[in-house]
Formats: structure tokens, C-alpha cells, sequence
């Protein structure tokens, strides 16, 4: 056990497939995402992922910008992403991932969030992270 731990990054397309039972890449990202879980409770792992994102994951896009609001106020940790800590992204990251070479926003933000909070192991499906210094999770499909 690590008094702290490191954390894993748990990226928009991973959480997708997790939540989504007819993603096409569901039951591997189930699998992975289990595995994390045990990692997790024996507290080998933090498990973060960029704030909104997971709200989306959570509630949903469509959802009214105050209620949007609420969540990072008074999320409750229950249901399937209860362990993960979201990352609250402000002013200041979008700025840094707006001026980043990286045409996706969700992955701009992402590595920008990697960067600030110091993660540097990741779940992703996403292809575009291959790239970037970042240690992908064993089990953790890609492409």
C-alpha cells in the first residue's frame, strides 16, 4: 500500500463503453474496469477522470445547465463510477487546451488534466493517446 497512490485517468471513450451496454467494446472495458476496481480497493490505485466527462457519463448532456451545475456541488458517490474523483476542469485548462496542437477537445482536456494532476497511467479506447507518455492500463483494449 501506497500513501499515495497513483492515480489512473479513466478517459471520455472509456467511460462511454463502460456505461453503455451496447457499446460494441463494453464487456472488455467491463473487464478492465474490474480489474481497477480491485486495484482501487486494495489501494494500489486513485481513479480520477475530467470532471465533466464524467458528469456527462453521470446525467447526461442533455440535462439543464443548472442541474449540470449541481452535480459538481453535491455529487453523490454511488452507482457505477462511485470511485472515481472527478477532476474539475476550470478557466485556466481550457485555455491550456485550446492552445494545444490536439484538434479533439476531449482530448486536449484530457491530457492537459494528465499533465496538471500528474497522471500518468490512463484508460482509454481512444487511438489519439497512443501517442503521448502515458502508461495504458493492462487489459485496456485498443483500436
Amino acid at each position: 500500500m501506497s500513501l499515495d497512490p497513483p492515480k489512473v485517468m479513466l478517459e471520455r471513450s472509456f467511460l462511454d463503453a463502460v456505461a453503455d451496454p451496447e457499446h460494441p467494446r463494453h464487456d472488455e472495458c467491463v473487464d478492465s474496469y474490474r480489474r481497477l476496481l480491485e486495484q482501487f480497493e486494495r489501494q494500489e490505485v486513485l481513479l480520477v477522470a475530467v470532471g465533466t466527462h464524467l458528469r456527462d457519463v453521470e446525467i447526461g448532456e442533455s440535462r439543464p445547465g443548472g442541474a449540470r451545475a449541481k452535480w459538481f456541488a453535491h455529487r453523490v458517490h454511488r452507482g457505477l463510477f462511485a470511485p472515481v474523483e472527478p477532476l474539475y476542469v476550470g478557466w485556466q485548462h481550457r485555455r491550456t487546451a485550446a492552445r494545444t496542437k490536439v484538434d479533439d477537445d476531449a482530448v486536449s482536456i484530457t491530457l492537459v488534466m494528465c499533465e496538471r494532476h500528474r497522471v500518468r497511467r490512463i484508460a482509454s479506447i481512444n487511438e489519439a493517446f497512443d501517442e503521448y507518455e502515458l502508461t495504458h492500463e493492462h487489459g485496456v483494449p485498443h483500436g
